[in-house]
């Protein structure tokens, strides 16, 4: 039901009907995109109920209503969105799929306030998935392209083209990106039709402080030349004073977007369909598409998440998990399937390398909880062509290939310290080291790179190497450990990590360490992002992370390091996004 006075507009949908009361009343599809003057006052509400039975006998559990008030001070249609149910806010950031309908529905009826490219209607974060995302909507004479800038004082300007995530050439609606929290920002926009004259709109707003507290700026030493930075924004993952949020920050180390999870951290991004999946919650994944809206959740019952997942073929995602109640952690892989939902165990390690688990024992882990870690998975890496995944097992410092693991999974080879494997079922698949170097401790982030120049059955693998042994799953382990690794697990300054490239040759059974340079030390977490060349580099528990040219010299290194950090805080990866296609136009 749709009502609408000088004040307010009032919205009640039953299933599959709008029915409306009030003066003037109109249809909802009668409502005009390009017309139609707002309330006169600066609140717009719109309360609704679902289930498809008359309102006066709708239940009250089903009543769901929003509230759209004009943000202070800005002198333009921006609006906050806020949504109760019975009168009792309802968290809008808790990835409920009926809520986040419900707000579509709400800014829908909302959108004949954006008459015109110099007058859109714009909403601060209204699906609760971008602290400072500005919801941009308004009606156009056909195609064209929107470029907007963002000024904050003491910050550089962040100038964007929007992507237009709505078909219809009548209108555009896309996310403005870049707003700096706490600050006072100025954003202005510029709307370029295909054919005519272009036209602008700009709004100052003073936007609300970051939700997590975090910094917003972070330090930045240039080392190198700044304008070889790659475009994109960087994602600092898994920061354990800020669990429950992804920061993003630009070139300049300024915060310009801030994702609110869950509970859980996002363990990296992955773009599927034009939406972005990441974890949320422990046993939660979720996609969110350009506008910040949820579209889809993915329960994972029976299973807790850790440290790392990747897309792989035909809508599957591969989860590193630990199966819950069982006497082990972090030793299971999953599939997902995006578009049914289902999801199942594909590779249980505990049965693959069975006769080495029974050598490990319980220990207590950096929470201080005693349990059997004997493996700790920490990357996953998938094959397509070969349907096989390399995964990284910080705790035996060991890089694994399982092939076939939609189907009967095998181990096909064991890249690390031979006695590790001394005497187990293991042994005959260690790959045979070239050359004289010591091999990883603990490392981190492994992935492939095939490359068409290599021979057959030639690939690289980039890694961080931690250069820390830990091994606490195996207190009377004796044998050989890998020269320079240490066991300091705190950030000592005097202490290396290695950024590592393996030449890997599965014909001849070899591997050989082709390239390696030293950056911070970290002895747990941290992650080498190739980016085709340029690399980003996490060194976690040093708090730091930085970008390195396509010839690996260092470009610039950024410190984030929040107040009060110790030796027992981190951000447990970095990774770079361009986020075109998605959030931006793909020039």
């Amino acid at each position: 039901m749709l009502q609408r006075s000088s004040a307010c507009l009032v919205i009640t949908i039953l299933t599959g009907s709008v029915a409306l009361t009030g003066a003037p009343a109109f249809a909802a599809e009668e409502v005009p995109a390009t017309g139609g003057p707002p309330p006169s006052d600066s609140v717009v509400q719109a309360p609704a109920t679902t289930p498809a039975v008359a309102p006066a006998v709708v239940p009250a559990a089903y009543e769901l209503e929003s509230e759209a008030n004009k943000y202070p001070g800005t002198g333009a249609n921006v609006y906050t969105l806020s949504v109760t149910r019975n009168g009792t806010p309802v968290d809008v950031d808790g990835f409920d799929p009926e809520v986040q309908q419900f707000v579509v529905t709400s800014l829908e009826a909302l959108r004949y306030l954006g008459t015109s490219p110099e007058d859109p209607l714009l909403v601060l974060n209204p699906f609760g998935t971008n602290t400072t995302g500005v919801y941009a909507r308004f009606a156009t004479q056909g195609e064209g392209t929107l470029s907007y800038t963002v000024s904050a004082a003491g910050a550089e300007d962040f100038t964007r083209t929007a992507k237009d995530q709505d078909e219809d050439p009548s209108s555009f609606e896309g996310q403005l990106i870049g707003v700096v929290p706490g600050a006072e920002n100025t954003v202005t926009g510029t709307w370029q039709p295909a054919d005519g004259e272009a036209q602008e709109f700009s709004f100052t707003i003073t936007a609300p402080p970051s939700n997590s507290a975090y910094r917003t700026s972070l330090g930045r030493t240039v080392e190198g030349d700044a304008e070889q930075l790659t475009e994109g924004l960087f994602a600092v993952v898994g920061l354990t004073r800020y669990p429950n949020h992804g920061p993003l920050f630009d070139n300049a180390g300024t915060l310009r977007a801030e994702f609110e999870l869950d509970g859980y951290r996002m363990d990296r991004i992955e773009f599927y369909e034009d939406t972005m999946l990441t974890s949320v919650a422990p046993d939660r994944m979720a996609r969110i598409d350009g506008l910040g809206r949820v579209v889809e959740t993915y329960p994972l019952e029976g299973y807790g998440m850790h440290h790392d997942f990747v897309l792989g073929a035909n809508g599957k995602v591969l989860i590193l998990a630990t199966e819950t109640g069982t006497d082990s952690i972090e030793d299971v892989l999953l599939s997902l399937d995006l578009e049914t939902g289902a999801y199942e165990k594909v590779v249980d390690f505990s049965d693959l390398l069975a006769d080495y688990k029974a050598l490990a024992t319980p220990y207590a882990t950096y929470s201080g909880v005693v349990t059997n870690d004997w493996l700790h998975l920490n990357s996953v890496d998938y094959s397509a062509a070969e349907d096989s995944v390399i995964v990284s097992a910080r705790e035996t410092s060991g890089i694994l290939k399982v092939g076939d693991v939609h189907g009967t999974p095998v181990l096909e080879y064991v890249i690390g310290e031979a006695d590790v494997w001394a005497g187990t079922s293991v042994e005959p698949f260690l790959l045979q080291k070239l050359g004289d170097f010591p091999d990883s401790g603990g490392q981190h982030s492994v992935v492939r790179h095939d490359d068409e120049s290599l021979p057959d059955g030639q690939y690289r693998l980039t890694m961080f190497d931690n250069a820390h042994w830990q091994f606490k799953s195996r207190p009377q382990y004796a044998g050989r450990i890998p020269e320079g690794t240490s066991r300091v697990a705190t950030g000592d300054p005097s202490l290396r990590s290695q950024y590592r490239t393996y030449l890997v040759d599965e014909g001849a059974g070899t591997y050989e360490l082709v390239e390696s340079f030293p950056v911070p030390y970290s002895a747990i977490v941290s992650n080498v992002q190739d980016l085709g060349g340029p690399l980003v580099i996490n060194s976690g528990q040093a708090h730091t992370f930085a970008e390195y040219d396509a010839e690996h010299n260092l470009i610039a290194r950024y410190d984030y390091a929040g107040q009060g950090y110790g030796s027992g805080d981190f951000a447990y990866r970095v990774l770079k996004y361009t986020f075109d296609d998605f959030w931006f136009r793909e020039e």
